[in-house]
């Protein structure tokens, strides 16, 4: 059986976000080669293009390592900032869980000793309450031996014990 192969080329473009530098460095070194291979001129020639060539790459990329640190910088300090504001907000947000806390704290403290003040004032009035009524309950009781007894002492007695007259 015979195999067929599919002549056609295809092309993989990945962007996994690499280095842009990497990409100019090695798109360099490929045109070089190629102008190497296809220059119609002198070795001397040749060596002072690549010479010229080389530099001019050079400060390209000084050029683009700058921008690049020049953005990487910018971004770090746009960084810094965001990070800084948020943990600005975020300690604000705790001062004022704080304040709340401390403020709910003190109400309750505060609600505390005024319960305890009406307890006791209620507590004392219920010791008072108690004692008044068990002096009237005492003075009611003597009053009713009192009056039994005098009621006693006027009455008289009954036939049967009563002394015999004549």
């Amino acid at each position: 059986m015979a195999r067929e192969y599919d002549d056609d080329r295809v092309v993989v473009i990945d962007r996994d976000g690499g280095s842009g530098v990497g990409m100019l460095l090695l798109g360099l070194a490929i045109g070089a080669g190629a102008a190497l291979l296809f220059a119609p001129a002198s070795g001397r020639e040749t060596r002072e293009r690549i010479s010229r060539e080389a530099r001019r790459a050079g400060r390209r990329v000084k050029d683009m390592t700058d921008e690049f640190g020049e953005k990487l910088a910018d971004k770090a300090e746009h960084a810094r900032s965001m990070v800084d504001e948020r943990v600005g907000r975020a300690r604000n947000a705790v001062n004022s869980r704080v304040q709340a806390v401390s403020d709910a704290v003190d109400a309750g403290r505060e609600a505390a000793a005024d319960a305890r003040t009406d307890i006791e004032r209620a507590v004392a009035d219920t010791k008072r309450a108690y004692s008044d009524a068990r002096r009237a309950y005492s003075d009611r009781v003597r009053t009713d031996d009192i009056s039994t007894r005098r009621a006693d002492r006027n009455q008289e007695p009954p036939a049967d014990e009563r002394p015999a007259e004549g």
